[in-house]
Protein backbone atom coordinates (compact mmCIF):
# COMPACT_ATOMS: atom_id res chain seq x y z
CA UNK A 1 0.00 0.00 0.00
CA UNK A 2 2.55 2.67 1.02
CA UNK A 3 4.83 1.34 -2.03
CA UNK A 4 1.81 2.25 -4.23
CA UNK A 5 1.31 5.20 -2.48
CA UNK A 6 4.92 6.25 -2.87
CA UNK A 7 4.86 5.51 -6.53
CA UNK A 8 1.47 7.50 -7.47
CA UNK A 9 3.30 10.60 -5.39
CA UNK A 10 6.41 10.19 -7.54
CA UNK A 11 4.05 10.02 -10.34
CA UNK A 12 2.44 13.11 -9.61
CA UNK A 13 5.44 15.00 -9.22
CA UNK A 14 6.79 14.19 -12.33
CA UNK A 15 2.94 15.41 -13.88
CA UNK A 16 3.29 18.68 -11.74
CA UNK A 17 6.99 19.16 -12.82
CA UNK A 18 5.87 18.60 -17.09
CA UNK A 19 3.23 20.76 -16.13
CA UNK A 20 5.25 24.01 -14.05
CA UNK A 21 5.99 26.55 -16.39
CA UNK A 22 9.40 28.98 -15.59
CA UNK A 23 10.25 32.20 -16.83
CA UNK A 24 13.91 34.11 -17.53
CA UNK A 25 14.44 35.83 -14.72
CA UNK A 26 12.56 33.57 -11.93
CA UNK A 27 14.40 33.07 -8.88
CA UNK A 28 13.88 29.61 -7.97
CA UNK A 29 15.19 26.86 -5.16
CA UNK A 30 17.84 24.58 -6.45
CA UNK A 31 19.56 21.60 -5.05
CA UNK A 32 22.67 20.20 -5.89
CA UNK A 33 22.27 17.36 -7.80
CA UNK A 34 26.03 16.33 -10.02
CA UNK A 35 29.43 18.25 -9.97
CA UNK A 36 30.91 18.32 -13.00
CA UNK A 37 33.60 19.97 -15.52
CA UNK A 38 30.99 22.30 -17.12
CA UNK A 39 29.38 23.31 -13.90
CA UNK A 40 27.05 22.54 -11.15
CA UNK A 41 23.68 20.32 -12.10
CA UNK A 42 20.98 21.67 -9.78
CA UNK A 43 17.29 20.23 -9.43
CA UNK A 44 15.14 23.01 -10.00
CA UNK A 45 11.11 21.14 -9.84
CA UNK A 46 11.30 21.58 -12.80
CA UNK A 47 10.99 18.70 -15.59
CA UNK A 48 14.69 19.38 -16.58
CA UNK A 49 17.60 19.82 -14.62
CA UNK A 50 19.22 23.59 -14.06
CA UNK A 51 22.52 24.11 -14.92
CA UNK A 52 24.84 26.38 -13.16
CA UNK A 53 27.96 27.10 -15.31
CA UNK A 54 31.39 28.02 -13.37
CA UNK A 55 31.73 31.91 -14.20
CA UNK A 56 27.66 31.81 -12.72
CA UNK A 57 28.36 30.14 -9.47
CA UNK A 58 30.25 32.51 -7.27
CA UNK A 59 32.25 35.64 -7.57
CA UNK A 60 34.58 34.24 -5.47
CA UNK A 61 36.47 31.28 -6.75
CA UNK A 62 35.11 28.12 -5.32
CA UNK A 63 36.81 24.28 -6.13
CA UNK A 64 35.14 21.63 -7.21
CA UNK A 65 35.45 19.73 -3.91
CA UNK A 66 34.17 22.36 -1.43
CA UNK A 67 30.72 22.02 -2.97
CA UNK A 68 28.41 19.52 -1.39
CA UNK A 69 25.65 17.12 -3.18
CA UNK A 70 22.53 18.01 -1.51
CA UNK A 71 23.70 21.70 -0.85
CA UNK A 72 20.32 24.30 -1.45
CA UNK A 73 20.63 27.78 -2.77
CA UNK A 74 18.50 30.06 -4.95
CA UNK A 75 19.53 30.30 -8.54
CA UNK A 76 18.21 33.09 -11.34
CA UNK A 77 16.76 31.76 -14.66
CA UNK A 78 19.10 32.78 -17.45
CA UNK A 79 17.95 30.61 -19.88
CA UNK A 80 14.91 28.57 -20.09
CA UNK A 81 16.35 26.36 -22.99
CA UNK A 82 20.34 26.12 -23.71
CA UNK A 83 19.78 24.34 -26.45
CA UNK A 84 21.14 20.93 -25.14
CA UNK A 85 17.77 20.33 -22.70
CA UNK A 86 19.56 22.16 -19.87
CA UNK A 87 17.82 25.05 -18.04
CA UNK A 88 21.19 27.93 -17.51
CA UNK A 89 20.27 29.32 -14.41
CA UNK A 90 22.86 31.54 -11.96
CA UNK A 91 23.51 31.61 -8.43
CA UNK A 92 25.66 34.32 -7.98
CA UNK A 93 23.27 36.74 -10.25
CA UNK A 94 20.29 35.53 -7.94
CA UNK A 95 22.51 36.05 -4.54
CA UNK A 96 23.01 39.70 -6.54
CA UNK A 97 19.22 39.93 -6.34
CA UNK A 98 18.62 39.21 -2.58
CA UNK A 99 21.71 40.92 -1.51
CA UNK A 100 20.61 44.52 -1.83
CA UNK A 101 18.66 44.70 1.19
CA UNK A 102 21.66 42.72 2.98
CA UNK A 103 24.22 45.62 2.14
CA UNK A 104 21.84 48.09 2.51
CA UNK A 105 21.38 47.33 5.87
CA UNK A 106 25.65 46.82 5.92
CA UNK A 107 25.96 50.40 5.04
CA UNK A 108 23.21 52.22 7.23
CA UNK A 109 24.82 50.01 9.90
CA UNK A 110 28.25 51.25 9.17
CA UNK A 111 29.39 47.78 10.28
CA UNK A 112 32.40 46.71 9.13
CA UNK A 113 33.40 43.48 7.30
CA UNK A 114 35.90 41.53 5.20
CA UNK A 115 35.77 40.96 1.46
CA UNK A 116 38.38 38.83 -0.23
CA UNK A 117 40.08 41.01 -3.65
CA UNK A 118 39.04 39.28 -6.78
CA UNK A 119 41.32 41.13 -9.46
CA UNK A 120 42.73 44.44 -10.09
CA UNK A 121 40.63 47.01 -12.70
CA UNK A 122 41.62 50.48 -13.67
CA UNK A 123 41.98 52.89 -10.09
CA UNK A 124 41.62 50.53 -7.72
CA UNK A 125 40.52 46.87 -7.02
CA UNK A 126 37.37 44.35 -7.10
CA UNK A 127 35.71 42.31 -4.32
CA UNK A 128 32.29 40.36 -4.16
CA UNK A 129 30.51 41.35 -1.14
CA UNK A 130 26.91 38.95 -1.01
CA UNK A 131 26.89 38.47 -5.04
CA UNK A 132 27.62 42.09 -5.86
CA UNK A 133 30.59 43.49 -7.28
CA UNK A 134 32.40 45.95 -5.25
CA UNK A 135 34.92 48.48 -6.09
CA UNK A 136 37.90 49.77 -3.74
CA UNK A 137 39.58 53.04 -5.03
CA UNK A 138 43.52 52.46 -4.40
CA UNK A 139 43.67 55.34 -2.15
CA UNK A 140 41.34 53.30 0.11
CA UNK A 141 42.42 50.35 0.40
CA UNK A 142 44.90 51.11 3.32
CA UNK A 143 46.32 53.97 5.35
CA UNK A 144 49.34 53.98 3.09
CA UNK A 145 50.38 54.48 -0.68
CA UNK A 146 50.34 51.24 -2.32
CA UNK A 147 52.13 51.25 -5.69
CA UNK A 148 51.90 47.64 -6.30
CA UNK A 149 47.91 46.82 -5.86
CA UNK A 150 48.13 42.79 -7.72
CA UNK A 151 49.71 41.85 -4.13
CA UNK A 152 46.40 42.28 -2.37
CA UNK A 153 45.15 40.00 -5.33
CA UNK A 154 43.70 36.72 -2.70
CA UNK A 155 44.40 38.54 0.48
CA UNK A 156 41.51 39.49 2.60
CA UNK A 157 40.54 43.33 3.71
CA UNK A 158 38.48 44.71 6.32
CA UNK A 159 36.55 47.27 4.84
CA UNK A 160 33.24 49.40 5.28
CA UNK A 161 30.76 50.68 2.86
CA UNK A 162 31.43 54.38 1.75
CA UNK A 163 29.07 54.83 -1.16
CA UNK A 164 26.07 52.37 -1.92
CA UNK A 165 23.35 53.11 -4.84
CA UNK A 166 20.53 50.53 -4.90
CA UNK A 167 19.05 51.06 -7.89
CA UNK A 168 22.94 51.16 -9.96
CA UNK A 169 24.27 48.44 -7.46
CA UNK A 170 26.97 51.21 -7.30
CA UNK A 171 29.31 49.59 -4.56
CA UNK A 172 32.26 51.05 -3.13
CA UNK A 173 34.30 50.27 -0.27
CA UNK A 174 37.35 51.71 1.90
CA UNK A 175 39.74 49.92 4.20
CA UNK A 176 41.62 53.24 4.95
CA UNK A 177 39.76 54.27 8.80
CA UNK A 178 40.28 50.95 9.87
CA UNK A 179 43.73 50.62 8.40
CA UNK A 180 44.37 53.77 10.14
CA UNK A 181 42.73 53.00 13.63
CA UNK A 182 44.85 49.71 13.45
CA UNK A 183 48.30 50.98 13.25
CA UNK A 184 47.40 53.57 15.88
CA UNK A 185 46.92 51.12 18.52
CA UNK A 186 50.03 48.52 16.91
CA UNK A 187 52.04 51.84 17.26
CA UNK A 188 51.09 52.42 20.98
CA UNK A 189 51.77 48.81 21.75
CA UNK A 190 55.01 48.76 20.43
CA UNK A 191 56.01 52.23 21.69
CA UNK A 192 55.09 50.78 25.15
CA UNK A 193 57.64 48.06 24.23
CA UNK A 194 60.73 50.12 23.37
CA UNK A 195 63.54 50.85 25.79
CA UNK A 196 65.60 53.45 25.78
CA UNK A 197 69.64 52.41 25.29
CA UNK A 198 68.55 49.00 23.58
CA UNK A 199 69.21 47.89 20.40
CA UNK A 200 66.42 47.06 17.66
CA UNK A 201 66.61 45.11 13.98
CA UNK A 202 64.81 47.64 11.54
CA UNK A 203 63.95 48.90 7.76
CA UNK A 204 65.32 51.97 6.19
CA UNK A 205 62.13 53.33 4.36
CA UNK A 206 62.78 56.80 3.77
CA UNK A 207 65.85 59.72 3.37
CA UNK A 208 65.67 62.94 3.82
CA UNK A 209 68.07 65.84 3.77
CA UNK A 210 68.64 65.49 7.97
CA UNK A 211 68.36 61.87 8.47
CA UNK A 212 66.69 58.38 7.96
CA UNK A 213 63.46 57.31 9.18
CA UNK A 214 63.80 53.63 10.24
CA UNK A 215 60.99 50.98 10.56
CA UNK A 216 60.78 49.30 13.88
CA UNK A 217 58.14 46.90 13.11
CA UNK A 218 54.54 49.08 13.01
CA UNK A 219 56.47 52.15 14.09
CA UNK A 220 58.99 54.36 12.15
CA UNK A 221 61.83 56.53 14.05
CA UNK A 222 64.49 59.24 12.81
CA UNK A 223 68.41 58.60 12.74
CA UNK A 224 69.44 62.31 12.64
CA UNK A 225 72.82 62.60 10.56
CA UNK A 226 74.74 62.92 13.42
CA UNK A 227 73.49 60.05 14.94
CA UNK A 228 74.25 58.01 11.69
CA UNK A 229 77.61 58.27 11.12
CA UNK A 230 80.85 59.90 13.47
CA UNK A 231 82.45 61.67 10.68
CA UNK A 232 80.28 64.86 9.25
CA UNK A 233 78.29 63.50 6.15
CA UNK A 234 76.59 65.53 3.87
CA UNK A 235 73.40 63.21 3.38
CA UNK A 236 71.78 59.75 4.92
CA UNK A 237 72.38 58.22 1.59
CA UNK A 238 76.36 58.55 2.04
CA UNK A 239 75.60 55.87 5.28
CA UNK A 240 72.49 53.74 4.07
CA UNK A 241 69.87 53.41 1.09
CA UNK A 242 66.27 52.83 1.16
CA UNK A 243 65.12 49.64 2.02
CA UNK A 244 68.47 48.39 4.26
CA UNK A 245 68.01 46.34 6.84
CA UNK A 246 69.84 47.98 9.83
CA UNK A 247 70.74 47.72 13.89
CA UNK A 248 69.39 51.04 15.65
CA UNK A 249 69.90 51.76 19.74
CA UNK A 250 67.00 53.72 20.92
CA UNK A 251 67.90 57.44 22.28
CA UNK A 252 64.36 58.40 22.95
CA UNK A 253 60.63 57.70 22.94
CA UNK A 254 57.61 60.24 22.98
CA UNK A 255 54.54 58.61 24.05
CA UNK A 256 52.42 61.58 23.52
CA UNK A 257 54.08 62.56 20.02
CA UNK A 258 54.86 59.12 18.89
CA UNK A 259 58.39 60.29 17.75
CA UNK A 260 61.36 57.94 18.12
CA UNK A 261 64.63 59.21 17.95
CA UNK A 262 67.54 56.57 17.13
CA UNK A 263 70.98 56.08 16.54
CA UNK A 264 72.73 54.13 13.78
CA UNK A 265 76.47 54.51 14.96
CA UNK A 266 78.13 52.54 17.37
CA UNK A 267 78.96 54.06 20.80
CA UNK A 268 81.47 52.02 21.66
CA UNK A 269 83.45 52.69 18.55
CA UNK A 270 83.39 56.68 19.33
CA UNK A 271 86.72 58.06 17.16
CA UNK A 272 86.44 61.09 19.19
CA UNK A 273 86.71 59.34 22.64
CA UNK A 274 89.52 56.99 21.08
CA UNK A 275 91.56 60.07 19.37
CA UNK A 276 91.67 62.27 22.83
CA UNK A 277 93.01 59.13 25.11
CA UNK A 278 96.61 60.74 24.82
CA UNK A 279 95.28 64.22 24.85
CA UNK A 280 95.51 65.91 28.60
CA UNK A 281 95.25 69.74 29.94
CA UNK A 282 98.07 71.76 29.84
CA UNK A 283 99.75 69.79 27.22
CA UNK A 284 101.00 71.51 24.18
CA UNK A 285 100.04 70.14 20.72
CA UNK A 286 99.98 71.10 17.12
CA UNK A 287 96.89 72.12 15.31
CA UNK A 288 95.16 72.91 12.02
CA UNK A 289 92.79 76.16 11.42
CA UNK A 290 89.42 74.56 10.21
CA UNK A 291 86.74 77.07 10.37
CA UNK A 292 86.23 80.56 11.82
CA UNK A 293 83.19 81.62 14.32
CA UNK A 294 82.35 84.88 15.67
CA UNK A 295 84.06 83.99 18.60
CA UNK A 296 86.86 82.56 17.74
CA UNK A 297 88.92 79.99 15.41
CA UNK A 298 88.02 75.97 15.68
CA UNK A 299 91.51 73.65 14.86
CA UNK A 300 91.90 70.01 14.32
CA UNK A 301 94.25 68.03 16.81
CA UNK A 302 93.33 65.01 14.76
CA UNK A 303 91.38 63.43 12.06
CA UNK A 304 88.12 63.30 14.23
CA UNK A 305 89.18 65.92 17.19
CA UNK A 306 88.63 69.91 17.04
CA UNK A 307 89.07 72.40 19.61
CA UNK A 308 88.09 75.80 20.04
CA UNK A 309 90.68 78.74 19.89
CA UNK A 310 88.17 81.64 21.84
CA UNK A 311 89.35 85.01 20.04
CA UNK A 312 90.67 86.14 23.76
CA UNK A 313 92.84 83.17 23.17
CA UNK A 314 94.98 83.80 19.99
CA UNK A 315 96.70 86.85 20.53
CA UNK A 316 97.87 89.67 22.98
CA UNK A 317 97.19 91.65 20.90
CA UNK A 318 93.32 92.82 20.54
CA UNK A 319 91.66 91.16 17.67
CA UNK A 320 88.11 91.85 16.18
CA UNK A 321 87.82 88.35 14.26
CA UNK A 322 90.15 85.53 14.51
CA UNK A 323 91.05 86.08 10.86
CA UNK A 324 92.80 88.99 11.45
CA UNK A 325 95.96 86.70 12.90
CA UNK A 326 95.12 83.39 11.95
CA UNK A 327 94.58 81.52 8.36
CA UNK A 328 92.40 78.19 7.11
CA UNK A 329 94.66 75.46 7.03
CA UNK A 330 97.41 77.23 9.07
CA UNK A 331 99.59 74.97 11.71
CA UNK A 332 99.68 76.54 15.18
CA UNK A 333 100.85 75.38 18.44
CA UNK A 334 98.57 75.25 21.26
CA UNK A 335 97.91 74.51 24.70
CA UNK A 336 94.84 72.72 25.90
CA UNK A 337 93.24 74.38 28.60
CA UNK A 338 90.50 72.17 29.23
CA UNK A 339 89.16 68.21 27.90
CA UNK A 340 85.27 67.88 28.47
CA UNK A 341 84.78 64.49 27.30
CA UNK A 342 80.65 64.41 28.24
CA UNK A 343 79.98 67.18 25.63
CA UNK A 344 82.77 66.65 23.21
CA UNK A 345 84.53 69.76 23.38
CA UNK A 346 88.29 71.07 23.99
CA UNK A 347 89.72 75.01 25.13
CA UNK A 348 93.06 76.15 23.38
CA UNK A 349 94.84 78.78 23.42
CA UNK A 350 98.09 79.97 21.40
CA UNK A 351 98.17 83.02 23.76
CA UNK A 352 99.78 80.95 26.84
CA UNK A 353 102.17 78.67 24.55
CA UNK A 354 103.50 82.63 23.45
CA UNK A 355 103.40 83.72 26.82
CA UNK A 356 105.14 80.54 27.96
CA UNK A 357 107.83 81.00 24.92
CA UNK A 358 109.01 84.40 26.32
CA UNK A 359 109.22 83.37 29.51
CA UNK A 360 111.59 80.56 28.71
CA UNK A 361 113.58 83.07 26.69
CA UNK A 362 113.89 85.28 29.34
CA UNK A 363 115.05 82.72 31.77
CA UNK A 364 117.35 81.46 29.08
CA UNK A 365 118.62 85.51 28.68
CA UNK A 366 118.81 85.79 32.14
CA UNK A 367 120.88 82.75 33.15
CA UNK A 368 123.14 83.99 29.99
CA UNK A 369 123.59 87.38 31.50
CA UNK A 370 124.63 85.62 34.82
CA UNK A 371 126.94 83.09 33.46
CA UNK A 372 128.61 86.88 31.93
CA UNK A 373 129.25 88.29 35.06
CA UNK A 374 130.58 85.48 36.39
CA UNK A 375 133.47 85.34 34.00
CA UNK A 376 133.73 88.93 34.12
CA UNK A 377 134.79 88.65 37.46
CA UNK A 378 136.90 85.88 36.89
CA UNK A 379 139.27 88.09 34.32
CA UNK A 380 138.98 91.23 36.41
CA UNK A 381 140.83 89.16 39.19
CA UNK A 382 143.11 88.15 36.20
CA UNK A 383 143.95 91.72 34.72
Amino acid sequence: MDENNLTMADLMAEIDKSMTRIYRGDILKAKVALVQDGGVVVNIGYHTDGLIPWNEYSYEDVAKEDIEIGAEFEVLVMKVDDGEGNVLVSKRRAEAETALEDVKVLADSKETFTVRIKEVVKGGVVAPVKGLRAFIPASQISNTYVEDLSKYVGQDVEVEIIEFIPKTKKLVLSGKRIATEKAEVLKKEKLAQLVEGEKYAGTVTKLMPYGAFVDLGGVEGLVHNTDLSWVRIKHPSDVVKEGEKVEVTVLGVNLETGKISLRLKDITADPWQLEVVNLEKDQVVTAKITRFTSFGAFAALSANVEGLIHISQISEKRIKTADEALEMGQEVKVKILNIDKENKKISLSMKEVAEEVDNSEIEHYMTQEDDNAKLGDVLGNVF
